[in-house]
């Protein structure tokens, strides 16, 4: 399939929270691949603003290298989160940030009409087509442990919703061991017309239907739209203790057709031709029809 064309956008809100302990990047050219990083600083712990400003950059740009690189066949991302571990476990052991930090981490790599992506923890990669909002990344926190609790009637709904380590994390990029990674080796082939969203869970406050409802109509306006939408939607909903709510939205489409460009030397005189012919003569028509959607 032909390249998709592309745009993305970021937008971040800190909530009721004192700093921002989100981080995120994306870099969507027109002409290669595009990659986004999005990491949640553990919240409640030391130091998770520069936890997760640290893992963003360090993924970022190891994943950008090997992207330049390309090497055809070997995914980057297992190289990237590693180097990405180790850096913020270097300045663990510098003393520059607290041993008790860590984050999650969602990253996205496009490649022509291919998304594939590498997650630790809780921060959810959707995919909006169709009519419907899709999470294609693993959830590794008790949140997803008690919902299959409730689908296997062992849970009441309510309960599960309202349990107080629901967000607690099963897996988090913390310098150590990493208990889970959701790095699938096939990629997942992109539509014209879809939209991918990351986010931190302060988005979590808004509905699936709801975060769907805003996508498809903001939508044709662009990611811009889409993200200004959704954390607009946030604040509305004014909860008293608001997460920090960050996203990357990218959109898809299929490329504009190209149009041709004559050679300068024939421009003139064909411009020359079309000025003296009558705006309601067979002439002129013959000529635009010869023309086509060529420029002049």
């Amino acid at each position: 399939m032909a390249d998709l064309a592309a745009d993305a956008a970021t937008a971040q809100n800190i909530g009721c929270r004192a700093r921002q302990e989100d981080a995120v990047i994306a870099h969507v050219p027109q002409d290669g691949p595009g990659l986004a990083v999005l990491s949640d600083g553990m919240g409640g712990h030391d130091d998770g603003d520069l936890a997760s400003r640290i893992l963003v950059s360090e993924m970022f740009g190891e994943l950008f290298m090997a992207t330049a690189r390309r090497k055809p066949g070997k995914s980057p991302f297992r190289a990237a989160l590693d180097s990405a571990n180790a850096r913020l476990r270097q300045h663990i052991g510098a003393g520059c940030i607290s041993a008790d930090t860590g984050g999650t981490l969602v990253s996205v790599a496009v490649d022509k009409d291919r998304l594939s992506w590498l997650s630790v923890g809780d921060s959810p990669l959707y995919l909006c087509r169709d009519g419907r909002l899709t999470r294609l990344n693993e959830n590794h926190s008790m949140a997803a442990q008690l919902d299959l609790m409730v689908r296997n009637g062992a849970m009441e709904a309510d309960m599960a919703r309202n349990h107080p380590h629901r967000h607690c994390l099963t897996s988090a990029v913390t310098g150590r061991k990493i208990p889970h990674v959701d790095c699938p080796t096939d990629p997942l082939h992109l539509q014209p017309g879809d939209v991918i969203l990351l986010a931190s869970d302060g988005l979590d406050v808004l509905p699936d239907a709801e975060i769907l409802s805003l996508v498809s109509r903001n939508g044709p306006e662009g990611s811009a739209a889409v993200a200004r939408a959704l954390i607009a939607a946030v604040t509305n909903k004014q909860q008293p203790e608001q997460d920090n709510v960050s996203l990357v939205v990218m959109r898809f489409a299929e490329p504009a057709p190209q149009r041709v460009g004559l050679p300068a030397r024939m421009r003139q005189p064909l411009a020359r031709l079309l000025r003296r012919a009558s705006p309601l003569t067979e002439g002129r028509r013959a000529v635009r029809a010869a023309l086509g959607g060529l420029r002049l």
